[in-house]
């Protein structure tokens, strides 16, 4: 005859039974989102280069371990290199095609800052209507505040008065979150040199960064190279600005030498300004730069079959003939070789441009176009005829396979502590999702490429600028694919918009 005390131990017992039973028939929970498993692992804020494992939750990297994990999806990246996603400081092709191609050269982040936007709110809200694979986001643009209150006199000196306007305006651009101010002055050289130190003074009280299109390019004087980079320079030392400036190698040209130093001696003596550039020889823009101008183009040091006009491909032949298509089509997009790659001595050039002590990279991304019209609808692939600069597709992949791999001109994690933590920490004073961007950490957002050191390449070429970068395994955006397996997820749009937060 059995106790209490006995058939309650028989209870208990039969009870841890079935508790044990179940859990044993119960499914383990995955205890992250997705698993970047044993990949070389590259997070230049720590100097990290090891074989790790990747958690990622909740579009945020919670571990980075040396042991495997658990995770609801995996990928094996064994072999391959996993990298904070790159962030490109200067891009003017923010529309789904375009983010395509530059999600096949490993970035994350592009941004429009050089010229920037306006009205702010407005180029937002255009993107944000149909997404982005990619974040995004936009300075205050200068010029184009100028074109809304000037109209077709922006481009000439003005009241004091009406220089105030535009200061104001710009302010109200930067409450809004603007990530600094872009300032073109190289493309209205006449305007108020007194309005670009106001718009410096503006962005130091903000603690945002300006991005500057020098003044001047040209080899003599006045407007001399040395000039266009000397008054940025000198508003950096009189205000206390983080002054940033665009495409060291096609601004500076051959005198890529001689501004470099500029810059570093500027640099000792603790003024905030830093510099980028693309590895190609041959810049782009609208046709009707003032630099492009039949009279400035020796002053350029440019000929005539230096510029091709994308629109019908031709180099016009003649002074009529370029000022024929000025006149006509003064948006239309030309790409203009300044330095011949084939040449050693403009090869150099280049080369100084991308190795330039803490030079951040970034592509100046051009829009893709057919017959002069922007290639806006998502169908992949691109259009035949569509045509732009190989700088919009290949430039951080170019980086990597020729001059890190092929040339061994910098180090592996050196161009990826150039594309990734340089810009966000050119950014994070004041763009506080900067902070957790450009590295790969705990609490860092899961924005990620995954690529094959051994064969990353670009593959545009002038001729045929539709051909994307090679060898980008993965490219992960806020903790979702763009790219799996080297396949572009077409209906993917993680991009979220980033923006400064007003001081």
């Amino acid at each position: 005859m059995k106790t209490r005390h006995s058939i309650l131990l028989t209870a208990a017992a039969v009870s841890c039974s079935l508790i044990t039973l179940n859990i044993a028939g119960a499914e383990a929970v995955p205890e992250y989102d997705l698993v970047i498993a044993n990949g070389r692992v590259i997070d230049p804020e720590s100097a990290l280069d090891a074989t790790r494992h990747v958690g990622i939750v909740g579009g945020k990297v919670v571990v980075v371990s040396e042991e495997p994990l658990d995770g609801a999806e995996e990928v094996d990246a064994t072999g391959l290199v996993v990298a904070p996603g790159f962030i490109d400081l200067h891009s003017h092709a923010l529309n789904i095609p375009s983010a395509w191609m530059q999600a096949f050269d490993g970035v994350t982040t592009t941004l429009e800052l050089e010229r920037g936007a306006w009205p702010l709110e407005q180029a937002y809200d255009n993107v944000a209507e149909n997404g982005l694979p990619l974040n995004y986001g936009f300075a205050v643009s200068w010029i184009d505040v100028r074109i809304e209150i000037l109209g077709e006199k922006f481009d000439q000196r003005v009241t004091s008065d009406v220089s105030e306007q535009v200061i104001e305006r710009i302010e109200d651009g930067l409450k809004q979150g603007g990530i600094g101010i872009g300032l073109l002055p190289g493309y209205v050289p006449n305007t108020n040199r007194v309005e670009y130190y106001e718009a410096a003074k503006l962005a130091a009280r903000y603690n945002v960064p300006t991005f500057t299109h020098v003044r001047g390019k040209f080899h003599d004087e006045p407007g001399h190279a040395i000039e266009g980079y000397g008054e940025v320079l000198a508003a950096a030392a009189a205000t206390g600005t983080q002054m940033h400036i665009c495409h060291l190698s096609s601004s500076a040209t051959r005198f890529i030498p001689e501004v470099s130093r500029m810059i570093l001696k500027a640099q000792e003596q603790g003024l905030r300004v830093t510099t980028e550039t693309y590895p190609y020889g041959a810049g782009s823009t609208v046709i009707s730069a003032p630099f492009l101008r039949a009279r400035e183009l020796q002053r350029v040091g440019l000929e005539h079959d230096s510029i091709v006009y994308l629109k019908t491909g031709e180099r016009p032949e003649s002074d009529e003939r370029l000022t024929e298509i000025q006149e006509t089509d003064p948006m239309g997009l030309s790409i203009i070789h300044y330095l011949d790659e084939g040449i050693e001595e403009d090869a150099t050039l280049i080369d100084k441009a991308v190795i330039f002590p803490d030079g951040i990279i970034a592509s100046d991304a051009m829009p893709f176009t057919v017959d002069g019209e922007e290639v806006l609808d998502p169908v992949w692939p691109l259009p035949e005829e569509a045509i732009s600069h190989p700088r919009s597709v290949g430039t951080f992949a170019r980086v990597l396979g020729r001059y890190v791999r092929e040339r061994q001109l910098m180090s592996l994690s050196e161009a990826i502590r150039r594309s990734s933590l340089l810009p966000a920490r050119l950014l994070e004073d004041s763009v506080p999702d900067m902070k957790n961007k450009g590295r790969i950490r705990e609490g860092a957002d899961a924005d990620i490429v995954v690529f094959d050191p051994e064969t990353i390449i670009d593959r545009a070429t002038f001729e045929d600028p539709r051909q994307h970068s090679a060898g980008v395994r993965h490219l992960i955006v806020g903790g979702g694919f763009v790219v799996r397996d080297g396949e572009l997820d077409q209906t993917a749009r993680p991009g979220r918009p980033v923006r400064a937060t007003a001081h």
